[in-house]
């Protein structure tokens, strides 16, 4: 009997290192982007997925793989959450300043939860933060699979801006695939919404969705710029990471050039956003 086991035991190994072996890791190809970057004073690197081909076309594949703190692209899964634990009721719910005069005049108001997105605004993501709590956030990190994330009571509302939460460009992706198509475990309402509160702007045949990120330490700047573009029927998704090249504080380059170098690349090399925006 026990000889009969060992048998039934080494086909089902064999059998399943013989699957190993013929599964692909996604294909990755190469391609230098650095004078995108270097027009606007930055270092980076830079991912694309062609979802129909599933071909990965990547600017320093090692960096693309490379973990770094999410800052404000955190905001799509924190919207998720906010969503579907009911902490915000919609995207019209307004979110009140709390009087404090910040360096972004745009956060010096009150504003909508779109607003809050679309201008970034990181006090309104702290209250939503504080109200979803650090329990209910070690059970719905884990169920969405954004990077590794840590959080704990005393960091709650600044986990994704410091700490050892971290996150690569091929991460991003995976994620944003996954939210594209409907796939996470949350709602189908709450993600329809998080898709509409992320478009930026479109034009004929095509829609630009997107998130820009910025961590500010120890006068480090590192900054992000995610999303996926859907243009004639099929999706191309992105991340950009990229850190001023002198290792100099941020410049107006270092605001602007995370969306525009991005932009470039996707229009200029993949024919991509082809027409006026709107």
């Amino acid at each position: 009997m026990r000889h009969l086991l060992f048998l039934r035991f080494a086909g089902l190994l064999v059998l399943a290192l013989l699957m190993g072996s013929t599964t692909r890791s996604p294909a990755v190809k190469e391609r230098d982007f650095g004078a995108y970057f270097a027009a606007y004073g930055l270092r980076g690197s830079f991912l694309v997925l062609d979802a129909a081909t599933r071909q990965f076309m990547a600017y320093d594949v090692a960096r693309c793989r490379q973990g770094f703190l999410p800052a404000s692209t955190f905001k799509i899964p924190n919207t998720l959450i906010g969503l579907e634990t009911g902490v915000v009721r919609d995207t019209a719910e307004v979110f009140r300043w709390d009087g404090v005069t910040r360096s972004f005049p745009q956060w010096n108001r009150d504003m909508s939860f779109a607003q809050a997105l679309r201008v970034s605004c990181v006090p309104c993501y702290q209250q939503l933060a504080r109200r979803v709590g650090a329990e209910r956030y070690q059970q719905w990190l884990p169920r969405l699979r954004f990077g590794s994330m840590r959080v704990t009571p005393a960091s709650v509302d600044t986990f994704w801006l410091t700490g050892p939460s971290r996150i690569t460009q091929f991460e991003q992706i995976d994620f944003l695939q996954r939210l594209q198509r409907g796939k996470l475990p949350v709602a189908r309402r709450t993600q329809d919404l998080t898709k509409n509160m992320l478009i930026l702007s479109r034009g004929p045949g095509w829609v630009l969705r997107g998130k820009t990120g910025w961590t500010m330490q120890q006068g480090h700047d590192n900054g992000w710029f995610v999303g996926w573009v859907e243009q004639n029927g099929k999706a191309y998704f992105f991340a950009l990471n990229a850190e001023p090249a002198d290792g100099k504080p941020a410049t107006a380059q270092f605001v602007q050039g995370r969306r525009a170098i991005t932009e470039q690349i996707l229009q200029r090399e993949f024919g991509l956003l082809a027409g006026p925006a709107k």
